[in-house]
């Protein structure tokens, strides 16, 4: 079967706005459709990991609908810690089928022989994730009645990364790595951290970040690192299945980039509601 295509922290503004007074994100998404389009032939289903808006604001999720409409392959997002709910759920239902509830958007699908997990990991007004009990508990059972290979998404990531200001608490982190260690044939595919990473998150679980489609952290491995974005080349994450387990691996868009920065993040701290 066909791998899951991961993008993810896309910020996109409405046609005429720069995000963060510089990038052309809604420019960006014309340069992505027409990627994915000539690529659909090389992944099963897209999932988009959160920070799809910049700002939360609902012409950016009009824009997105419209983009991601116009694709033939399946399509599912999760809303990051630059996303609001509301407007997310009122513009992108289609791509958020059966959530857990308004207040959590977190669902799961099954793509032919691969069962997915989307989990909401927004906290409005704070800048890092967390899972609730209650959405634990749901997946918890939910893991128990498939044994297809396993793709966990979700916008905010667990474990830290060595980027001062990104080394962040994870609200159930110690949880939702035990509940998931379990399982055999499974991985964590996270966003937020505008870079790819990897990492055995407590030695026993496999996690793994995609980059940015719009704007690259700074790599700055310090206490000050972290909060900084360059124009680096953007990228992507494939997960595939193969005879061993889950392999991903991480590609990069042909976009024009100029590797100019690094700039400083701005308001980085997500919408109240």
């Amino acid at each position: 079967m066909k791998p899951i295509l991961q993008i993810s922290d896309l910020h996109v503004e409405p046609v005429g706005k720069l995000a963060y007074a510089r990038a052309n994100t809604a420019r960006r998404m014309i340069e992505l459709t027409e990627w994915l389009r000539a690529h659909e032939e090389e992944y099963s289903a897209i999932v988009v990991t959160g920070d799809l808006s910049c700002d939360g604001n609902i012409d950016s999720y009009h824009l997105i609908d419209a983009i991601f409409n116009s694709l033939s392959k399946p399509c599912f997002m999760v809303p990051g810690n630059h996303d609001r709910r509301k407007p997310f759920l009122k513009c992108l239902p289609h791509f958020c089928p059966n959530v857990f509830s308004e207040e959590n958007l977190s669902f799961s699908a099954e793509v032919g022989d691969y069962q997915l997990f989307m989990l909401d990991t927004l906290q409005p007004g704070i800048h890092w994730g967390a899972v609730p009990d209650a959405v634990m508990d749901w997946l918890e059972a939910e893991l128990e009645k498939t044994d297809k290979p396993t793709l966990v998404f979700c916008h905010h990531t667990p474990v830290k990364p060595g980027m001062g200001y990104m080394d962040e608490p994870f609200g159930n982190g110690e949880r939702l790595i035990d509940l998931l260690a379990q399982k055999q044939n499974i991985r964590l595919c996270t966003g937020h951290l505008h870079r790819p990473v990897a990492t055995l998150a407590k030695n026993k679980l496999a996690v793994v970040t995609a980059p940015s489609v719009s704007l690259q952290m700074l790599l700055d491995l310090t206490p000050k690192g972290g909060d900084e974005f360059v124009f680096e080349t953007p990228g992507y994450a494939m997960h595939a299945y193969l005879e061993d387990g889950w392999v991903t691996h991480f590609g990069q868009f042909p976009f024009p980039s100029d590797f100019s920065g690094p700039y400083p993040f701005v308001n980085t701290i997500n919408p109240d509601a």
